[in-house]
């Protein structure tokens, strides 16, 4: 029995690592609520929210791009990911000197906060498919639970010692650098290599890069624009109410994220037989986990939201995670169907469908724009619901091409 549970958790361990994450986002949420103001809480998460849509330009679907173009090969999948890494970060400095000349309550908080969002996901994302061209998931996996482990710290030590917003963002950014460093020496990255072959690795970029880069701007656009309306539309006490709920329904995100960045690779050229076997079992997986998950969310929303938060304030916030939580549950199920589409080099068809994402999201908030974060909240919701059933439909229409 022991030898099966430690069979299971070694196989299991990537998606482990990723929840690691996402416990370790939960325990700094019931800190750092209750360290800061409802007010200045909204203030970060608006924050996050605008660097997070900027950001989407550091990395256009990259990491996809990466795995797919180099067909797995680590030599190539290394050097391309050096150059998106370089470009990330020059994208990144370029959004801070958009925000110093912008009218912001805050500039210092939203150049901390942009820095540590860099860290805590951009550069993991371009720097995946190292890992996964590699099978190198272990390895990725302690790295992720390395880093939920200090950043728990880190949010605890900010806590007991009372320390500022921005200092708490300083230790977070001193840590993403300690781990993007660590990740970079593991994956063998050489930048300055890269510098040196600029020309030869420019050479093996192809036209399939737009069609990545679409996809992702059309994703970040529907997905996002309810947040960036949410910060820059609503008060601050009410967009926390949004965020608070976003945050929450968020893990379903975490737990698709594992599945898709595992699936993609074993897709990529195989059998139709296969292609359907690793679909349907992962289907059962996911819809099992996230029927309980909003299972227990009904009966028990209320109270996590008090708890994780630490006022009664956000109990008002149930609502909307009922609703987010089963929009993402139809993102889960688009991303299962969605991997497939990505690795047989369809990634261009996700546009269409994905602007039309976009344009439900735009009515919905034009129409319902009186009711708020309501508004947001329905939009995310009719968005998530079109993409789940569109990329079913499409997925089965490619499968009937296979012989």
């Amino acid at each position: 029995m022991l030898t099966r549970i430690i069979n299971i958790l070694k196989e299991q361990l990537y998606p482990i690592s990723l929840y690691s994450r996402q416990i370790a986002g939960t325990i700094v949420l019931l800190l750092v609520t209750r360290m800061l103001s409802v007010h200045d809480y909204g203030l970060m998460r608006s924050y996050v929210a605008i660097v997070s849509f900027w950001l989407m330009f550091a990395n256009l679907g990259y990491n996809e791009y990466i795995l797919v173009s180099s067909k797995n090969v680590v030599r190539e999948v290394q050097l391309k990911i050096g150059l998106f890494i370089i470009n990330a970060i020059l994208i990144m400095f370029l959004i801070g000197f958009g925000g110093m000349l912008s009218p912001l309550e805050s500039k210092l908080i939203f150049i901390l906060v942009l820095i540590r969002t860099f860290f805590d996901g951009t550069f993991f994302g371009i720097m995946l498919p190292y890992y996964q061209a590699s099978h190198r998931f272990n390895l990725i996996s302690w790295i992720n639970i390395f880093y939920s482990v200090m950043t728990i710290i880190i949010a605890l030590v900010s806590f007991l010692l009372h320390l500022s917003l921005a200092k708490f963002l300083f230790l977070g950014i001193i840590l993403g650098l300690f781990n993007f460093l660590q990740c970079s020496f593991y994956a063998k990255i050489n930048y300055f290599l890269v510098f040196r072959h600029l020309k030869d690795i420019f050479s093996k970029l192809d036209k399939s890069i737009f069609a990545y880069s679409g996809v992702s701007i059309c994703y970040y656009l529907y997905n996002q624009l309810p947040s960036v309306y949410s910060s820059l539309f609503v008060s601050k006490e009410d967009a926390a109410l949004f965020f608070s709920a976003f945050a929450i329904a968020g893990i379903i995100g975490l737990l698709i994220s594992a599945q898709v960045q595992k699936i993609v690779p074993e897709m990529i050229n195989a059998s139709k037989d296969k292609i359907k076997s690793i679909i349907n079992s992962n289907m059962k997986f996911i819809l099992t986990i996230n029927t309980v998950i909003l299972v227990f969310f009904v009966f028990f929303g209320k109270f996590l939201l008090n708890l994780l938060y630490g006022k009664a304030y956000y109990m008002q916030a149930y609502p909307m995670l009922l609703i987010l939580t089963f929009s993402n549950i139809s993102i889960a199920i688009a991303a299962i169907y969605g991997a497939y589409i990505t690795a047989s080099g369809n990634q261009k068809m996700k546009i269409q469908m994905q602007a039309e994402a976009i344009v439900i999201t735009v009515v919905s908030l034009l129409l319902f724009f009186k009711l708020g974060i309501y508004a947001a909240t329905i939009a995310y919701l009719l968005s998530a619901t079109h993409i789940g059933v569109r990329y079913i439909i499409k997925t089965r229409q490619i499968l009937k091409t296979i012989e």
